[in-house]
């Protein structure tokens, strides 16, 4: 089993006159094709959350204290009561010192943006620690060996 994700982006009326779509994906074995269709606005508010992890800014390591920043955030709906909040790993260990949640921030759109930051010191970044976020079941994982820098 393998997944691919694809976006094609056009204004919704030309997507609702060009439709259907025919959406390819190939892969060492095998191809699939499928045939999609653009469901119209009202579609738009139920997307699935998106989970983005931020590496730290290299500059934010040449301050006095030499440490950054990791942002996390899901955007999405708003997530209901009780929904588990962003959790971080270290290396794979639960990581909890250093962590500041965020949000959730209501958006134009009526999406919401709820993050979580970790403070990473430059020995840590530099050491090769990898750092994990986590909502829900979708973890993103950054370490200086995945960024350019």
């Amino acid at each position: 089993t393998f997944l691919a994700a694809s976006r094609l982006g056009l204004p919704l009326e030309e997507g609702k006159s060009r439709q259907p779509f025919q959406c390819r994906a190939q892969h060492p074995r095998g191809i699939r094709s499928v045939q999609v269709s653009n469901p119209g606005p009202g579609s738009l508010t139920r997307l699935d959350p998106v989970l983005t992890l931020h590496p730290p800014s290299r500059e934010d390591f040449q301050g006095p204290y030499r440490n950054s920043t990791l942002l996390c955030q899901i955007r999405g709906p708003r997530r209901p009561p009780g929904s588990a909040p962003i959790r971080w790993l270290k290396n794979g260990a639960p990581l909890r010192d250093g962590v500041t949640p965020e949000g959730p921030n209501p958006e134009s759109s009526g999406m919401f943006v709820t993050g979580s930051r970790v403070v990473v010191t430059e020995a840590e970044w530099d050491r090769g620690d990898v750092f994990t976020c986590q909502a829900d079941e979708e973890m993103r994982n950054t370490s200086k060996a995945m960024e350019c820098g």
